[in-house]
């Protein structure tokens, strides 16, 4: 398999990362969210807009010259990562994470519906410390914050 290489995003990359974010949102917030807030994520888009202001915030994992990954980090806050749904087992959230967690991730939150990734963050030694109330393109969904040593 090609090697995964970590890097700053690029301007050019912004396309594929729109699209990346577009299918991790379809593929773990959709299924969990009722209508109107798939409605309200079709009609604004956030995706773009987030891309846009934070690009240049960005790291990306690539492989083969393709975009499989991306986080945002800010100081000790891990904003978001993100594998394209088509990679996960694939070796590019341990690729990611790895990366992170050497540029200081230290605290996150995840949506308590995504057991997947709350797994995934337990094994690399985060733990749960917190959940509270937060809203997922307008409806209310539980949210856990994570922390690691």
């Amino acid at each position: 398999m090609t090697e995964i290489t970590i890097r700053p995003a690029q301007l050019a990359d912004a396309e594929a990362l729109k699209h990346l974010l577009d299918r991790s949102w379809r593929t773990h917030w959709a299924p969990h969210v009722d209508a109107g807030a798939v409605a309200r994520y079709e009609a604004e888009q956030p995706v773009v807009g987030y891309v846009d202001g934070f690009v240049s915030q960005l790291t990306v994992a690539e492989r083969g010259g393709v975009v499989v990954g991306m986080y945002h980090l800010d100081g000790a806050w891990l904003h978001a990562i993100h594998v394209d749904s088509w990679a996960i087992g694939s070796g590019v959230g341990r690729a990611l994470m790895e990366a992170a967690e050497a540029a200081g991730a230290r605290q996150l939150e995840v949506r308590a519906f995504n057991v997947r990734a709350r797994d995934f963050y337990a094994a690399r030694g985060w733990v749960e410390i917190d959940e509270h109330d937060d809203s997922e393109m307008g409806m209310l969904v539980r949210t856990i914050v994570m922390e690691r040593d």
